[in-house]
């Protein structure tokens, strides 16, 4: 492993002593093993960090606990702002990787495409047993993903890799969103280099009882149409991206 490594894995966690270890591991044995792995408990009142703690023992791990909840935009925040790698893996700290090869195939294609600067996968929705229940693939082409980013989200949070630099140039993930703050830092990142899928299965979005944008479904919904009204000059077909959010919030209110 060279002096800084090239990859920082961040992951931050919230009440996720079910389903830690198996995130964590999935990291552990990936092939590429220049990476760090940054976790960022966020005031966890089970025992959370007790269990990461059993694997302190491997270096590349790190722990960092809030002393209080303060959201997960600010924990991936403070994750970026102590990882030393050139590239950033977020995980979630419920989901898996699948793919042994997820982090060596993406760095060698970020390696050589300096153009883009994000890179993300398929998901396989799996339920709290790991057992699959769902595939899903995205577009591949930047063209293609531009043509849709303002009517759905393309990328799935754990399948990605991006470039620090690119995240820090356009002010990380905005605390100003407590669901959507991926999604608001994707389309900055776009509007500045180019992004793409691999169309393969890299990542176990896990489906269970306490995901966010379930329990929170209005207020994701209402994030998502600021968010693209926001972005509606700088990515094309914006008008089908504010019919879909308003529908969105309509769904939301008809399902609460």
């Amino acid at each position: 492993m060279s002096r800084e490594p090239v990859v920082s894995v961040i992951m931050p966690a919230f009440n996720r002593e079910k389903f830690i270890v198996e995130s964590i591991r999935s990291v552990l044995s990936q092939s590429y093993k220049d990476f760090e792995l940054i976790v960022i408990d966020d005031g966890s009142t089970d025992r959370t960090t007790a269990i990461a703690s059993g694997f302190l023992r491997d270096p590349r791990v790190k722990i960092i606990k809030n002393e209080k909840n303060l959201g997960i935009a600010y924990s991936r925040n403070k994750a970026l702002q102590i990882a030393r790698g050139t590239y950033i893996a977020p995980l979630d700290s419920d989901d898996i990787w699948l793919d042994k090869e997820k982090l060596r195939k993406q760095v060698e294609f970020l390696d050589e495409n300096r153009d883009y600067a994000m890179l993300g996968g398929g998901i396989m929705h799996i339920d709290t047993d790991s057992k699959p229940i769902k595939k899903v693939l995205f577009p591949i082409y930047d063209s293609l993903i531009r043509n849709i980013i303002l009517q759905y989200n393309p990328f799935a949070q754990s399948s990605l890799l991006y470039r620090k630099s690119a995240a820090l140039e356009c002010g990380s993930y905005s605390t100003e969103y407590k669901i959507c703050d991926d999604y608001d830092l994707w389309l900055k990142i776009g509007t500045k280099n180019k992004f793409t899928n691999i169309p393969q299965v890299l990542t176990g979005y896990r489906i269970h009882g306490e995901n966010i944008t379930k329990k929170k479904r209005l207020t994701a919904a209402r994030e998502i149409l600021e968010i693209v009204r926001k972005n509606s000059k700088l990515y094309p077909r914006s008008y089908i991206g504010i019919m879909k959010a308003y529908l969105r919030i309509l769904l939301s209110y008809i399902r609460t």
